[in-house]
């Protein structure tokens, strides 16, 4: 493995760049840090000013494994929980930057991971140090953090430091292209680099990862756990009209003014296609009452999913309130089209791979923060269709509603993605244990 030599210029215009910004920002941010207990230990932590709170070394072999912040830590929950079961003797540590990461982290990893700590700033001696008090006998990045410094010191020690679900976006891209004489020595010093698709990898090895050190293993972030098989009486019930000809549209987890978006649409697309029927899932309980009288208010019969009975051949109104918290699984396997909600309104968006377990075709909202990756993956790949206001989704559900197999070619691209995607943490998992084994061998 070929270090990042710390006599380049490039490293030392890196660490001097590094300085001089802190230095010249403590006006700005030194007051914002001693605001609050929080932000103190978070720094001086990073410092390393507090390394008898480190775990010391204890005999055992150690796999750090680091996310920057809670979507990461979030995702790295099942190779977590792979990483214990197939190496129940190693000791696993867990790193993040941001305080939110940390508490994240003491919540879902606290039964998994053996300690949880601040990562270092990625300045001269600091990152050292901590390498030195944890020893640990691999390193695993999740996603894309690059830190010159703290891979350097790897390197010089011979640790082997992975970079799993890897990822470079456009704009991130012609950001390290700029800095590619900085960043490809860094990326050398990665004996393993897993990314999420073959653009990225591509994208990778432009900014000099050697070649044969990148493989492209999926995206962890898909691999949630599938759908239980046992749907419940909502899905028999939803089915059982489907045979008589309904046509259902799901509109899940929708919040306050996405109802009104949902209904207009709905009218919509029953004007061209009277078999469409509406199933409406808030997001909230305590809203159930006040969407079932937004729903009577625009002329809709309306019934509570927990009054609705599909029994004896009675047949269901034009608009079903799924009132239960559980069942939303088993209306997407139900339906014909799905909106999921908190995308038209500000709220950032849903699980879009809920509907697409069943290959339902999906419409969402310009708002998709929280699942920004993913809806751009769906997205690029026509597996998803996104409309920018309550017209636009008006005028597509129409165009499905007139003809329902239009759409039908979406929801199959929806599934096979997913399906594509699911065991990137089974494939990243077992390049941590072939690294841990070969650092094993080394030093027998």
């Amino acid at each position: 493995m070929k270090a990042f030599l710390p006599r380049t210029g490039a490293h030392v215009l890196y660490n001097l760049a590094l300085g001089s910004a802190l230095l010249l920002g403590a006006p700005a941010w030194g007051p914002w840090v001693l605001a609050s207990r929080k932000r103190r230990k978070n720094f001086l932590d990073r410092l390393g000013m507090r390394m008898d709170r480190m775990p010391p070394p204890s005999g055992k072999e150690r796999i750090w494994i680091h996310a920057v912040s809670v979507g990461e830590t979030l995702s790295s929950a099942p190779l977590v929980g792979l990483l214990r079961g197939h190496l129940p003797e190693a000791e696993l540590l867990f790193s993040t930057v941001t305080i939110t990461g940390q508490e994240t982290a003491e919540k879902v990893l606290g039964g998994e991971t053996d300690a949880r700590f601040y990562f270092p700033f990625d300045l001269p001696g600091i990152s050292g140090r901590f390498l030195d008090r944890v020893r640990p006998d691999v390193v695993v990045i999740l996603e894309t953090e690059i830190w010159p410094n703290f891979l350097a010191e790897c390197a010089g020690r011979k640790i082997p430091a992975i970079l799993l679900n890897g990822r470079v976006s456009e704009r991130s891209f012609g950001g390290y292209g700029r800095l590619r004489f900085l960043f490809s020595r860094a990326l050398r010093c990665f004996t393993a680099i897993a990314v999420q698709t073959e653009e990225d990898a591509r994208r990778f090895r432009l900014l000099g990862a050697p070649p044969a050190s990148v493989a492209v293993t999926g995206n962890m972030k898909f691999d949630v756990d599938p759908p239980s098989q046992e749907l419940s009486p909502l899905y028999s019930m939803l089915l059982g009209e489907k045979k008589g000809g309904t046509a259902w549209f799901v509109a899940g987890s929708t919040h306050e003014g996405e109802e009104e978006a949902v209904l207009r649409a709905f009218a919509k697309a029953r004007e061209v296609n009277g078999s469409v029927k509406l199933l409406l899932a808030p997001r909230h309980p305590e809203r159930f009452g006040s969407v079932e009288e937004l729903c009577l208010r625009e002329g809709w019969e309306t019934v509570r999913k927990t009054r609705a009975s599909g029994e004896g051949g009675a047949k269901l109104p034009p608009v079903i309130l799924l009132d239960t918290v559980g069942e939303l699984l088993s209306a997407y396997a139900a339906a014909d089209i799905a909106f999921v909600g908190g995308s038209l309104v500000p709220k950032g968006g849903h699980n879009i791979l809920e509907p697409a377990f069943y290959g339902v075709p999906t419409l969402v909202g310009p708002h998709m923060e929280n699942f920004r990756e993913i809806a751009e993956v769906f997205g690029d790949a026509g597996a998803v269709v996104r409309v920018k206001d309550a017209p636009e989704l008006a005028d597509r559900l129409a165009h499905w509603a007139a003809d329902p197999s239009g759409m039908s070619e979406t929801g199959r691209r929806a599934r096979e993605l997913l399906a594509a995607f699911r065991g990137a943490t089974k494939r990243n998992a077992g390049i941590v244990e072939r690294e841990l084994a070969r650092r094993r061998k080394e030093r027998e």
